[in-house]
């Protein structure tokens, strides 16, 4: 007798016991049931107006989830070369591309503008400087560091600064003949805890405000 297990919706396990037993694919592999992707795409951003999303390719980046997510609704995030490469045998455009690894090669950045990307976060004066050096009059955004607690991954410690650097961060950018125009931040992986997600929108409402009061229209 089968039992389906409970992470597993049984349509998905049918296709799986399906698979087993008519192919010949040596062990170990990896399944991928299409049909959730999609499902589990089609619900994200709904509910948040005036939201443009974007998938993180280091999620998966199997060419053919790429491929599966390339719909008017559904734009890209890279944090690699090889996440562009397989963005660009799709033929995605580059206006549907952003880059939020704060931390970049100087190789990986040439890369993306020669590609067309235009869009990049930071969160020190040394990517500031990289990216005016390699991507003159770019867009950039800010990573904010903020509470991880109720995450599978935390990142916090990783990557980000407080809101009080923050601005002066941007005006740097702005300085340096650079567009800023957002704030980033993450939560990490798979989190459940509403509070870590509040205190990070109200850190972002005091930058948003700051930076407005210092002359920096964010979008």
């Amino acid at each position: 007798m089968q039992v389906t297990p409970e992470f597993v919706r049984s349509s998905t396990w049918e296709k799986v016991l399906n698979f087993i037993a008519t192919s010949d694919e040596a062990t170990p592999y990896l399944l991928i049931d299409t049909d959730v992707v999609r499902e589990k795409a089609s619900v994200i951003g709904k509910g948040i107006r005036n939201c443009r999303v974007y998938y993180a390719v280091k999620a998966n980046p199997h060419i053919e989830i790429a491929g599966l997510l390339d719909s008017p609704g559904m734009n890209y995030e890279i944090a690699s070369e090889g996440e562009l490469k397989i963005l660009s045998a799709l033929s995605v455009k580059p206006e549907r591309i952003i880059s939020s690894n704060p931390v970049k090669s100087p190789a990986f950045i040439r890369y993306a503008v020669d590609y067309g990307v235009d869009y990049f976060a930071f969160d020190s004066v040394a990517e500031v400087d990289k990216l005016a050096a390699y991507a003159p009059g770019c867009n950039l955004y800010v990573r904010l560091t903020v509470p991880n607690e109720g995450s599978e991954w935390p990142l916090s410690k990783k990557f980000g600064i407080e809101p009080d650097t923050a601005v002066d961060l941007l005006l740097y950018a702005r300085e340096r003949g650079l567009n800023p125009v957002g704030i980033t931040f993450h939560v990490g992986s798979q989190c459940t805890n509403i509070y870590s997600w509040s205190t990070a929108l109200d850190k972002v409402s005091t930058v948003w405000s700051s930076a407005g009061s210092a002359g920096i229209s964010l979008k």
